[in-house]
């Protein structure tokens, strides 16, 4: 069937409009990202890695803190982390304060994962927290402003997740894996604590947003074992492949891990249990692995692209707090609600749907054209004709050009001479002289 736009003699009418609303804008989940769409979103937006990664770094802590005060469980720390880190890169430090996308994101994952909490006890708890002197209530009226900022939030971090609610465990793939690896008999008290709190401390990267959590739990064994002393061989013999993973993920996680903690140490469970030096001593030894076995620090990483895209610059604009003036109501960003290629903004979670359906959507709103050359006389015009119908301008007196008047030599013109000045003297009377 033809489009209504189309005429018959196969020309398009001017007058009719496109057939239908327009499709609006698409945006579809995605369950994992890679490093260098992290690094491109960093660079469009001018922003600064180590000024994000401490706002990172604070982030988490709010929600590590407020969980272990509501006594929440790990999986809801790892849902509040993922949200979090997905919601900043989508709205920047200059939009919103780190405190307040913290609470929101903890906010919305009590609500995936069923251990529903208020925002007023989430936002009281982390007020005792800071104000251990001064303990209020969830009914105290200094929350009222700051709880609806929480839940006008809550509207944009769930269209940052793209609606994709999807979160993974990898607490309880570390365990499958040193069960198996160890045997159900063998004494784990002083290891698997460890590698517990290093599985929290993994989600103060971007590691889980970039891998699957069989890798992320390999990581987290096999990092444990170095740092600690305990089934070195054990852990060490295992095959990534065996477990859904390859040596390039292992790599990439591990060298995030241990940035982190030779960097933000104290910022971390695990950091201040042992000695930097011993962080330093195994990143050297990875490192030099990633060498030997020809292996990149990130995967997909592209040279020519990092090379091609310009250093950040600096952001000096301060972020807005729960208490800021223009805080105050549903959000902090005045958005419209269409998407920027106009209509409406709508989520799908199939590639392929959203494939099929946009290429059905375009054989309705597509133009096509018919190019052909056709040779045509045209006729050059004389530029003689055109001369001989152009108007004279006026003549000058004869002579030398020596009288009054603004021309001057042969041919000047006065614009007050007339042919009856010549006899004004005669017709006086007295003649010439």
């Amino acid at each position: 069937m033809a489009p209504a736009h189309i005429a018959k003699n196969g020309t398009m009418d001017s007058h009719a409009a496109t057939a239908g609303p327009p499709l609006g804008t698409i945006k579809i989940g995605h369950q994992y990202i890679c490093e260098c769409h992290i690094r491109r979103m960093f660079t469009e937006k001018r922003l600064d890695a180590a000024r994000e990664a401490n706002y990172r770094l604070q982030g988490v802590q709010v929600i590590e803190t407020i969980r272990e005060a509501l006594l929440l469980p790990v999986k809801t720390y790892n849902t509040a982390c993922t949200f979090y880190h997905r919601f900043r890169l989508e709205h920047p430090a200059p939009d919103y304060n780190y405190t307040e996308a913290a609470v929101a994101s903890l906010f919305v994952a009590c609500k995936v994962e069923d251990t529903l909490k208020k925002s007023r006890e989430i936002l009281c708890a982390h007020h005792n927290f800071k104000n251990p002197d001064h303990q209020v209530t969830p009914d105290d009226k200094m929350f009222d402003q700051p709880s609806k900022v929480v839940i006008g939030i809550e509207r944009y971090m769930v269209e940052a997740i793209s609606f994709d609610f999807r979160v993974r465990f990898p607490q309880k793939i570390l365990v499958k894996i040193i069960k198996k690896v160890l045997g159900p008999s063998t004494n784990i008290r002083h290891f698997f604590p460890t590698a517990l709190k290093m599985s929290i401390d993994l989600y103060k990267t971007y590691a889980p947003l970039k891998h699957g959590s069989y890798t992320c739990a390999i990581v987290v064994a096999q990092l444990t074992a170095l740092v600690t002393g305990y089934f070195l061989n054990e852990f060490g013999n295992i095959d990534p492949v065996d477990w859904h993973s390859d040596e390039q993920s292992v790599a990439e996680v591990m060298l995030d891990l241990l940035d982190l903690y030779t960097q933000h140490g104290k910022a971390t469970k695990v950091g201040p249990m042992f000695d930097l030096q011993v962080f330093i001593d195994i990143q050297i030894k990875i490192n030099q692995y990633v060498e030997r076995a020809n292996l990149s620090r990130y995967m997909n990483q592209c040279r020519d692209c990092q090379n091609s895209i310009p250093p950040p610059t600096p952001s000096t604009g301060s972020p807005m707090s729960l208490s800021t003036p223009s805080a105050a109501g549903t959000s902090t960003i005045k958005r419209g609600a269409r998407g920027p290629e106009g209509g409406t903004i709508r989520f799908l979670f199939d590639a392929e749907e959203a494939t099929r359906e946009q290429r059905a959507y375009d054989e309705y709103t597509k133009d096509e054209w018919e190019e052909y050359e056709e040779e045509v006389e045209e006729l050059v015009p004389d530029p003689r004709e055109e001369r001989r119908h152009e108007p004279r301008g006026p003549r000058g007196p004869r002579g030398h050009g020596h009288g009054h008047g603004r021309g001057h030599g042969r041919g000047g013109f006065d614009p007050g001479w007339t042919p009856r000045n010549r006899h004004d003297r005669r017709r006086r009377g007295g003649g010439f002289y």
